[in-house]
């Protein structure tokens, strides 16, 4: 689960000359008893703030300027970076927290983390502070309220009054289909934004003289024709948020592949806002289904370090005696 806690003003504001624009009596008892034993995600203005990692919780900062050190305490460089590495079950483990999956992490400010984590948060724990700010310099990024479920818990505070809100998301209606012809344009952007993304996490740059989009629109234009190439789609409205690939081949028979055909897997992106919530897992199913039908003895995949976790869990195995020679 991923939440994010914040408190506002009635105008919005959540910050002035950087600090809390105001000091209420157990406004912060929820957000204390939330993350102990979980999961903090902050921003370095608000670790600086505070100046050093809250006890009892894994404390994540996203900076890209300025590391820090501390107990319990590790950086990353985005939001989707930080619920990674809280992702990981070595991780948790090392911090003795549940299982990736079952530990809870909440992004806890300010206005860049929360902009980058509401397209995907679960929940959001909003205290309405019945207050207006003047000369507020941070608000709350705008939201959908038709998104999510509003839940009004309890009121506190004495001259200043205070409620607490759980906004929890509802539940987005992804289709799965076919990609078809028509799709390729959205398709094509999405696998040279996912093979940009590969670089960029090792650290490398693409190559900038490379036209992957005319290379890639003959590619899929004429297996998709003739059937050697089949995809599936996770679509949001109109939005496709999930791809998928699958190529045929063959070559010799052999006796684990008597039929000789292979299905090459590729393709595998879940559109960040919408990771972690199974999308990948129901597309990887799909396809390989899609090469059981095509006769193929079994699927290749050269995985990612992203993509590792999910194949191992689908059941896909090492092969020691993979070589490759590059010309």
């Amino acid at each position: 689960m991923v939440g994010l806690i914040v408190a506002r003003s009635k105008n919005n504001v959540i910050g002035k000359n950087g600090q809390i624009p105001w000091r209420i009596k157990g406004e912060q008892k929820q957000f204390k008893e939330l993350r102990t034993g979980n999961i903090v995600v902050m921003g370095r203005k608000s670790y600086e703030e505070i100046g050093h990692p809250l006890p009892n919780r894994l404390n994540i900062v996203v900076s890209r300027t300025k590391q820090f050190s501390g107990d319990n305490l590790l950086m990353a460089t985005s939001v989707h970076e930080a619920i990674g590495l809280a992702q990981n079950d070595d991780i948790c483990h090392q911090f003795g927290l549940p299982a990736a999956g079952c530990a809870k992490i909440y992004i806890a400010g300010g206005y860049g983390l929360y902009k980058e984590a509401l397209p995907f948060v679960d929940k959001m724990y909003i205290t309405e502070v019945d207050l207006v700010v003047e000369d507020g310099d941070v608000f709350f990024p705008e939201f959908d309220p038709d998104d999510f479920d509003l839940e009004i818990g309890e009121t506190g505070g004495d001259e200043v009054k205070f409620t607490r809100t759980v906004y929890t998301r509802r539940k987005r209606e992804i289709i799965y289909r076919r990609l078809t012809k028509a799709d390729l344009d959205a398709f094509i952007d999405m696998r040279i934004t996912h093979l940009t993304e590969e670089y960029l996490t090792a650290g490398k740059r693409p190559p900038e003289d490379v036209d992957l989009k005319g290379a890639l629109l003959d590619y899929y234009g004429r297996h998709l024709a003739d059937g050697t190439f089949v995809s599936w789609l996770a679509v949001d409205g109109k939005k496709i948020v999930g791809t998928s690939g699958m190529s045929f081949v063959e070559k010799p028979p052999y006796f684990t592949c008597p039929t000789g055909r292979l299905g090459l897997l590729s393709s595998m992106f879940t559109d960040p806002d919408y990771r972690r919530s199974g999308i990948a897992t129901e597309l990887l199913g799909r396809v390989v289904e899609e090469a059981r039908a095509y006769g193929c003895g079994a699927v290749w995949i050269t995985a990612s370090d992203m993509g590792v976790k999910l194949y191992a869990a689908y059941g896909f195995e090492h092969n020691g005696n993979f070589m490759q020679y590059k010309l």
